[in-house]
């Protein structure tokens, strides 16, 4: 068992200049810091987080992201965790898209997390496990209010599934004034508009929506080896939740069943036809879309926040080193 203590070092995977996500470490490094068992929590670019451990003596380093990119060095840190006995954890949030590239970490890893549950069992890896991301309840959570002012919102890059789906859905969105930002979308679409929004306006906009989209992508960097198609559902479905807002969630994978439960905490359709049936009852009942927004919240907060992942990340760390490493 590990001292009770704590000093956690959380790096990014892969250099802060190749790094599109460089927020999410910094929740991560929030949800470490919010258990009693911990007491420093350090978050850094992978670039210097050797030089950083070796000032705050972590007794658990973990890098999170994504290894792909070509400058993502791990010898310095390796070195560190083998002289200290301190275990390295990867987890990585890209899979299925990247899952290619995790020979990097193969033999540098002790321990890998990885954020798809169906990649997770084809790691080649002793102490593979899954593990989703999550929301952050300061950066993500609004109340659940009754003057919201969108039907229906969407915000994302228009992968060609995204454009196929919501081709299909065209009449019932068009029906009820969608909204629907990110980039690429086509003119066609009359109710897409090529704008991004900010991390903080994002969760504002989930909170002013009745019901927001939940769509997956099919664009994948390396992953020819398998060819795996993801299981699950990727951070924005959490994040929209503990935002206070009802998801229509597009079903791929039933494994959504195991965090929301349908009906109650998430809408789930898997047709144009059902999609319009689903929008006609949900949009004309404000009282009960709210009830499931609250739901979801409230199921976000108990299970699926980055202190409930920090936490079973450690419960891991302690059966690797029950194990004897």
């Amino acid at each position: 068992m590990m001292p009770v203590a704590l000093k956690v070092l959380v790096s990014g995977a892969s250099p802060d200049n190749q790094n599109r996500n460089v927020v999410l470490r910094q929740y991560v490094a929030e949800g470490f810091s919010q258990l009693p068992q911990v007491a420093q929590v350090l978050a850094t670019p992978l670039e210097f987080a050797a030089e950083r451990a070796g000032e705050l003596h972590p007794d658990v380093v973990v890098c999170f992201g994504s290894c792909m990119p070509d400058d993502a060095e791990y010898a310095a840190l390796r070195r560190y965790c083998t002289q200290r006995g301190v275990p390295m954890v990867f987890w990585l949030h890209d899979d299925p898209y990247e899952f290619d590239y995790n020979y990097k970490i193969r033999d540098v890893a002790d321990i890998v997390f990885s954020n798809d549950r169906w990649c997770a069992e084809h790691y080649p890896h002793p102490f593979a496990r899954h593990l989703p991301l999550a929301a952050s309840q300061q950066a993500h959570w609004r109340p659940v209010r009754d003057d919201k002012n969108i039907s229906i919102f969407f915000c994302g890059v228009a992968f060609a599934n995204r454009k196929r789906l919501l081709g299909d859905l065209r009449r019932t969105l068009q029906a009820h004034d969608a909204m629907i930002l990110g980039d690429g979308w086509p003119s066609e679409l009359p109710f897409c508009s090529n704008r991004r929004l900010p991390n903080d306006q994002l969760s504002d906009h989930y909170a002013r929506s009745w019901v927001t989209l939940n769509m997956g992508r099919d664009f994948n960097y390396a992953n020819d080896r398998f060819k795996l198609e993801p299981s699950t559902p990727g951070p924005r479905t959490f994040e929209a939740a503990m935002a206070g807002t009802t998801q229509a969630f597009f079903v791929e994978s039933l494994e959504i069943t195991d965090y929301y439960t349908p009906g109650s905490e998430i809408l789930l359709y898997n047709s144009a036809a059902e999609f319009a049936t689903l929008m006609d009852r949900v949009l004309s009942d404000r009282a009960g879309c709210m009830q499931i927004a609250a739901a979801a919240q409230r199921r976000t907060m108990d299970e699926h926040t980055y202190q409930a992942r920090a936490e079973h990340i450690l419960h891991v760390v302690d059966e690797w080193r029950a194990a004897g490493n």
